[in-house]
């Protein structure tokens, strides 16, 4: 039976270079984020026989943002002759540097590539009598990505004014308006309900004194994220009526002292202030409990997962990844997680 051990497949530009990646790979750290932020790859690479920079890297299409394409396989790694992979996905090369002495490059990708008018052209348009997934899929197809649309929560505009901006930033600011999260890859838009997410059954168990456990730290913070209930408000200015709702937190403090959140946006209907107010909510009181752990390599550990924290005392609970780095090294492979806590009965 053949040892365990960790291995990184690579693509540059079409062509596979795993063979010489992983005689020459000093580090590799890929960051996969829930929402908001792009994934990201790096790469640290000996050169001391000018390989990299010499060849594979000193041509046209690497210079103007070549693709990478990077997956980790973890090699019969329960000891079954199964492997476990991660697919990190495709990467357009952002910087290239060179150091030494010893001779070593680093290359550094981003999931949505600089050269794409995703993020980089500035537009100004009136959508009209849409709704999000309307407009995502618009946005998605016009930058040659594909769309998915995972929330129940779906609102419609009248209209939506996008002045002077690119459409990732129009987007998310809707998403953000909306308590819809969103994450965007090189190929793809998701947005997605993160309630829904962290429904979904655990995929592991984080055990205090385990031995894949190498590091670990909690944080508390009530401070802005402790309210009982959230109270929405809107008046029409055309109609003059007034829409509003009140959701209160399953665990709701019923004190004198119980602190409301007060939030006045547009909403079309009380239904839509009810569920604007259950997610400005959850998004205030979803921070009051955060973990960091740094894990032997763990392929199944990605952004949007629950897992179960067990032997922590009073941090004990579910939680779901918020976000997840992968970095392989000669020392070996390890996971950093960061995590929230599931906020229950939402």
């Amino acid at each position: 039976m053949n040892a365990r051990r960790t291995v990184v497949r690579l693509t540059f530009d079409g062509v596979d270079i795993s063979a010489d990646i992983n005689r020459y790979l000093q580090s590799l750290s890929y960051t996969d984020n829930e929402q908001d932020e792009t994934d990201d790859l790096q790469l640290t690479l000996d050169d001391r026989e000018g390989v990299w920079l010499g060849n594979w890297l000193n041509t046209p299409a690497a210079s103007k943002g070549a693709e990478l394409a990077a997956v980790i396989v973890q090699k019969n790694w329960n000891s079954d002759g199964k492997d476990r992979v991660l697919d990190c996905g495709t990467f357009q090369i952002d910087s290239v540097d060179g150091s030494g002495p010893p001779s070593k490059v680093t290359i550094k990708g981003g999931s949505i590539p600089y050269t794409s008018t995703v993020r980089t052209q500035k537009k100004t348009k009136a959508w009209e009598k849409i709704k999000l997934s309307g407009i995502a899929n618009e946005i998605a197809g016009k930058n040659g990505l594909t769309c998915m649309f995972e929330s129940a929560f779906d609102p419609f505009y009248t209209r939506k004014e996008q002045v002077q901006e690119s459409d990732i930033t129009f987007l998310q600011r809707l998403c953000k308006a909306a308590g819809i999260s969103l994450k965007v890859t090189a190929k793809m838009i998701v947005l997605f309900d993160a309630a829904a997410y962290e429904k979904k059954s655990t995929v592991r168990t984080i055990k205090r004194g385990a031995a894949d456990v190498k590091r670990y730290s909690f944080n508390t913070s009530f401070h802005d994220a402790s309210y009982s209930s959230c109270h929405v408000t809107y008046t029409d200015p055309s109609s003059g009526t007034t829409y509003e709702a009140t959701y209160k937190a399953p665990d709701a403090d019923t004190s004198e002292s119980a602190q409301v959140l007060e939030i006045k946006e547009k909403v079309s209907s009380n239904a839509e202030a009810k569920t604007l107010a259950e997610k400005r909510l959850r998004e205030k009181n979803g921070q009051q409990f955060t973990a960091s752990f740094t894990l032997v390599g763990d392929a199944g550990l990605v952004a949007g997962v629950t897992v179960t924290v067990k032997g922590y005392g009073a941090f004990d609970g579910k939680y779901i990844v918020e976000s997840a780095t992968h970095s392989v090294s000669s020392s070996g492979y390890t996971t950093s997680v960061k995590l929230r806590r599931v906020l229950e009965g939402y």
